[in-house]
């Protein structure tokens, strides 16, 4: 190891204490399983939320991502009320952050994955949000029907996309999977205050799939892209937005993968 990869280790290692540290009442135990590289125990939060978590999980990723860098906080307006809706929950890191905050909001939470799922769910009724928090168990994209899932690996990677497993203990799961029309007419056709999508290359089929009126019923979007599983994400999710009234505002996180947040543009007032 160089001396600045070294010095890079260290200070990223620091950022991660400082983000435990702010966040987190049992800082000491999650940071000690971290630099021991044993399991991270479950995480419990400052403001008295629970983060249970499984053995695919990574939730000092989660931490870092919706706590730490707030990614999902960023360029929007914060709903007080009404409903989100969250494809690609994960184990419930964003569900619990927005419920939690904002008490009249309502949340739509889709997991996939089935053990995923069961984590979410366990998350859901930990901190209390069975009466606000919605959780289904269908995968969303383009068209209804059934899809294939490489389950079985890191739950943040868990995707539908690609002819190859990607890691030698993957397993094929089968999973039903319908339309961003059905999401949004389960949360009651609209007006949806907030979407918020990663589902791991499934970005771009999920809106070209969706009507005009779907589309329109939706206030602002945050969305997660990844080009090497969805050739063009980026650039075919920016274009059905702007065409349906959004401005869009492009967030790389790398070559390949990075953040779309989308807000509709004030209506002009005519004289």
């Amino acid at each position: 190891m160089t001396v600045a990869e070294w010095l890079h280790f260290k200070y990223q290692a620091a950022r991660t204490l400082g983000r435990m540290i702010r966040w987190l009442s049992n800082w000491p135990d999650v940071w000690s399983a971290y630099r021991a590289a044993r399991p991270t125990p479950t995480l419990k939060f400052r403001s008295g939320l629970t983060l249970h978590h499984g053995l695919h999980d990574s939730p000092v990723s989660l931490l870092r991502e919706v706590f730490g860098e707030q990614q999902y906080r960023r360029h929007i307006k914060s709903p007080s009320e009404g409903v989100m809706i969250d494809l690609g929950a994960n184990i419930g890191s964003v569900t619990l952050d927005w419920a939690s905050r904002s008490r009249r909001l309502r949340v739509h939470a889709y997991e996939p994955n089935p053990l995923t799922n069961s984590v979410l769910r366990r998350n859901i009724e930990a901190n209390n949000l069975a009466d606000r928090v919605t959780v289904h168990d269908e995968a969303v994209g383009r068209e209804a029907g059934q899809v294939r899932l490489w389950t079985n690996v890191n739950s943040m990677t868990v995707t539908a996309y690609g002819v190859r497993p990607p890691a030698p203990e993957a397993v094929a799961t089968c999973v039903p999977i319908i339309d961003l029309n059905e999401v949004v007419r389960r949360a009651g056709g609209g007006p949806i205050a907030l979407l918020k999508m990663d589902t791991e290359g499934a970005e771009a089929d999920t809106l070209e799939g969706a009507s005009t009126a779907t589309l329109e019923a939706l206030r602002q979007i945050i969305l997660e892209y990844h080009e090497t599983l969805c050739p063009n994400a980026s650039a075919r999710c920016k274009n059905i937005l702007e065409r349906a009234g959004f401005r869009c505002l492009v967030r790389p996180l790398n070559e390949n993968h990075g953040l779309i947040y989308a807000r509709r543009e004030p209506q002009k007032s005519r004289a």
